[in-house]
């Protein structure tokens, strides 16, 4: 598999004096360009949300352009291109009076039901919709009965890719949003339903917002169920460039925050290009340069160690995942001359832990290869049992390896594996 996407958010496109905007994106388009005569040739469009500044329909004409030009450049049709909404797309004149969150998940049951009029996001983001069936006119249209979609496939270079837009931005108002956004429960289960009868060989959701900024009512339930089914979550919102792949008892996924396409030059403008390569995919942050001359070029900042700033990450239902109970990796590291690790992990005694085998499971899936150094945070409601999960796999994983492994308990319940060939002072 060899495809590749770009991944921009957050425009904020809006009226008045376009030209510190206009330095900005047409950099932007023309970097899209130039990068692709270099051979970063993008299959795929994703654009993660705020396309507008304040959900106008006269910002999504100026909007209209500037996909018409990315596309040009890339030499892709709007078939290739996916765009969805984010807090910005929503006009916040028109939800006043309307409810600021929903408080019960009977509420999120009603509300989400496929018969039941949805006014956040018919009132709210009215011009969002008109726009975008207009420039996706016989290509796709924006559900109004649904915050989950239009669920497609799309074929690239043989191969099918499953996606699932997500409107997270449906209660959003004012700068206030975090913790009250509802995406529906059962809405989302509706939308995975079809997108597993597409049998794609991967997945991918498109949601503005971070997960943790979730109603609680909702919260856990949409992340197991996302890890479940979908292999990558594209976000924007925080305006800042991360990736990071996440491990539940339910699944893995891969989480990637393009940064801000535009937020003025006074602000850091960036995007990312990813490429799956086989059982990999590979990151490629950018990011514009106002001086000595207006480009973009390879963002240096995230992956600051790696050669050409790019870090491959393993793609789990590509390389499939491990069964069966924790016990040492098959191809253990010969300790050499290095001495045996004093652990300062307590022992349980004949005190056996109960009940978290498949948590013990989903740990050895990213620590249980000694070839490597890996990090695996640990996250969930205070007192569930993180830090002891944590401490049970260093006694397991270490009295089978005889040089190691090290670990370090830190206040977020990290949990780091240095294998014994790559040992660093600490």
């Amino acid at each position: 598999m060899q495809v590749t996407w770009l991944h921009i958010s957050d425009f904020h496109i809006r009226g008045g004096d376009p030209y510190d905007r206009d330095v900005v994106l047409k950099a932007l388009v023309r970097s899209v360009a130039d990068y692709r005569k270099k051979g970063r040739v993008p299959d795929l469009i994703f654009a993660t949300g705020d396309i507008a500044h304040g959900g106008k329909p006269e910002e999504y004409k100026l909007a209209t352009k500037l996909f018409d030009d990315l596309l040009n450049a890339a030499k892709l049709d709007k078939q290739k291109l996916f765009v969805i909404p984010g807090n910005h797309d929503v006009d916040r004149d028109r939800g006043v009076g309307l409810a600021r969150t929903l408080s019960s998940e009977d509420e999120a049951d009603k509300y989400f039901a496929p018969a039941s009029p949805k006014p956040h996001l018919l009132q709210k983001m009215g011009a969002f919709l008109s726009w975008h069936d207009a420039y996706f006119k016989g290509i796709r249209k924006w559900p109004r009965k649904t915050s989950c979609g239009p669920v497609e496939s799309v074929e690239v270079r043989g191969h099918k890719l499953g996606i699932l837009p997500i409107n997270s931005a449906l209660f959003c108002q004012d700068d206030e949003d975090h913790n009250k956004l509802v995406v529906g429960r059962r809405a989302l289960g509706d939308a995975l339903e079809r997108l597993k009868k597409l049998g794609a060989e991967l997945n991918i959701a498109l949601i503005h917002h971070p997960l943790d900024w979730l109603n609680d009512l909702e919260r856990s339930n949409i992340k197991s169920s996302l890890h479940a089914e979908v292999d990558f979550i594209l976000r924007g919102h925080l305006h800042e460039t991360e990736v990071e792949q996440v491990a539940s008892a339910f699944g893995q996924s891969l989480n990637c925050a393009a940064g801000a396409a535009y937020q003025t030059r006074k602000w850091p403008n960036r995007a990312m290009y990813a490429t799956l390569n086989g059982q990999n995919v590979v990151a490629f942050p950018t990011r514009y340069e106002d001086k000595p001359k207006e480009r973009w070029t390879v963002d240096p900042s995230l992956f600051q160690d790696e050669q050409g700033y790019e870090r491959s990450f393993a793609i789990p239902r590509r390389t499939g995942p491990d069964t069966g109970t924790v016990q040492a990796p098959s191809a253990p590291v010969k300790p050499s001359s290095l001495p045996k690790f004093r652990s300062n992990v307590r022992s349980r005694g004949t005190l056996p832990l109960i009940g978290r085998e498949d948590d013990l499971n989903e740990v050895l899936k990213f620590l249980g290869s000694p070839e490597k150094e890996s990090v695996l945070v640990l996250h969930g409601q205070p007192g569930v049992g993180k830090s002891e999960v944590a401490r049970e796999f260093a006694r397991r994983i270490g009295s089978v390896i005889r040089a190691g492994p090290f670990f370090w308990m830190l206040p977020t319940e990290r949990l780091r594996w240095n294998s014994p060939r790559s040992v660093r002072p600490t």
